[in-house]
This record gives C-alpha cells, structure tokens and sequence, in this order.
C-alpha cells in the first residue's frame, strides 16, 4: 500500500482487523498462505506462503501489519520448528513488507533493489498514507521500517536443504521491483501483485506502463509448466493458462485507448470510448478500470513519439 496504492478508494480494500490467514498445501512442506475468505471473493488481503526445506524455511510476504505477520509466523510453526531462514517480499507495497519488523533477526530479507530503496527513502510517508486509507486500530501505527539485506536484480538460487528455491525477476509488471518465487520441485510460482487473482479480477496499472506489463506477464505464462500452481496477490490459487485473461484484458485496452487517441478524444471521452463493460463483473471494476487504468493507458500511449 503506496501513495500510488488504493488512492482513489473511499474505504479499505479490506479491514485487516477482520483478516484469518490460513495455510494450504501444495505440495510436500510448500504452503500458501491466504485469508479464509479466498475462495469466496474475487479480492481479498494479501496471501503468502513458505516453503520447508531439511534445514530451513522461506517465507513469501510479511503481510500489512505485526499481527498478521504472527499469524503467517504462527502457521510456520503449525508445520515446523526449523529456522525462517529467508524472507522475499515481492514489492514495495506495504501490505506485502510491513510485518519484516516481527521476523527474528536472523531471517534474511530479500527485496529487488527498486523495493529496497523505495523503503529506505519513503517508508514513514508511506506508512501515514496506508494509515489513512486503512484506519486508526489496524496495527500500522505499530509498524517499524526494516528493508532488505539482500537484492535481487535478476535471479538468485537459495538453498533450504534438499530443496531449492528460486527467485527471479521477470520485468515491470505493477511496480519496478517485482519478484517472483519459484519451487522447481513442487512447480508452485508466487507472482505478488503483479496478478492480482484469477478472472475475473483485472490488473491495477498503479505506475501505468501496461505494455511492460504484458511483456511480462508473457515472459511469466511462457516460462511456467502447464501443471504449475500460480498464489497470486490477492486471490485463490490459479494456473498458467489463467494468465491470459489479464493479458486479453490489457491488449485490449491498449486497443480501445490507441483508438480514442487517434481519434482526438481526451481522456474523459477515452473512458467512454474504452468503457469494456464485458469485463465488469470483477467487483472493482469501476475503480481498477476506469479510475486507474484507462488514464494510466492514455497517458503512457500519448506520450509514445509518433
């Protein structure tokens, strides 16, 4: 949650005082982690997850605030006394790092170096920001800054014993700094925010760049197996083929929004023009759509040199 997160939301997303992480697994000693309402909403709080090796542990995401983050802790534990060895925050977002400061000091946190700096330079700004938008009583006034000490700008290999887990970065795809988590093993990929959860949920083009986008969610849909598990952001486990909504959706806003240009519309007629109401049924459409995305398209496409 940035001041580019959610900003032009009249409520929270979600009320993180409500939220009940739970933990599936998918495989042998690989875990998602999500709220207990994932599988009956189209938008939900952060999920996560971890990942059990013969000698330690791999934590994806630090959740919004201490309590949620204890809670994902808390679930490790149902599972395992081993050490939580890493952990991999997949942006900036603040649901996605603010509860670093609850893990042992031991654990090694890893960021790409566009997240690590983005905290390092903007964190108490942030954090008065996601203040605002989720509420007094959240645990964010509790929150403490705690960025990476490790980066990655391409990919690493961590070894947990007996089971390697990989972390890449594929490109732009919400922020700069995404990353992914893969396990070759158990064929599980986490992708953060970068698809928010299955159709009929839409990308949010927080910081536009929609064609980077789809080049690399392109690059993500070709790189995975078929049988591949994808956690997404905020949303039930999905598979590889489930990429090509988002990028159906993208291209084709790239298309509507392209036209209106040419056509000498500004953007207050774009939105009409690009109205897409066939993919309304996501419950934020009126806000991720029209709010967010068609401006960002039609300020990144009128920009392009002609």
């Amino acid at each position: 949650m940035t001041q580019n997160h959610d900003e032009h939301e009249a409520t929270p997303p979600w009320d993180a005082a409500s939220v009940n992480l739970t933990s599936k697994e998918m495989a042998p000693g690989v875990f998602a982690v999500m709220p207990d309402d994932v599988f009956a909403k189209d938008h939900v709080a952060t999920t996560g997850g971890f990942v059990i090796g013969e000698r330690s542990v791999l934590v994806v995401e630090a959740m919004l605030n201490g309590d949620l983050a204890s809670q994902l802790i808390g679930l490790v534990r149902q599972q395992t006394s081993k050490p939580i060895r890493f952990l991999v925050n997949t942006s900036y977002h603040g649901d996605h790092a603010y509860g670093n400061y609850v893990f042992p000091e031991s654990t090694v946190v890893i960021h790409h170096p566009a997240t690590k700096r983005y905290l390092d330079e903007n964190f108490e700004d942030d954090r008065r920001f996601t203040l605002g938008l989720m509420g007094k009583g959240n645990g964010i006034e509790r929150v403490q800054s705690r960025s990476a000490d490790i980066t990655v700008s391409d990919f690493i290999s961590v070894d947990l014993g007996g089971r390697t887990v990989e972390i890449r970065h594929f490109g732009f795809a919400q922020t700069p700094g995404d990353l992914v988590i893969w396990t070759p093993d158990a064929k599980v990929l986490w992708v953060g925010n970068m698809i928010q959860a299955p159709s009929p949920a839409l990308p949010w083009l927080l910081e536009g760049r929609h064609r980077d986008t789809i080049e690399t969610l392109t690059k993500v849909r070709d790189f995975l197996p078929e049988d591949a598990t994808i956690i997404p952001g905020h949303g039930r486990p999905m598979r590889p083929a489930d990429i090509d909504f988002p990028i159906r959706y993208l291209r084709e806003l790239d298309t509507a929004v392209s036209a209106a240009i040419a056509a000498g519309e500004s953007v207050e007629a774009t939105l009409e023009a690009a109205g897409m109401s066939h993919y309304g049924e996501y419950s934020l459409f009126d806000w991720a759509h029209n709010t967010v995305n068609v401006p960002a398209a039609y300020e990144a496409i009128r920009q392009i040199p002609k």
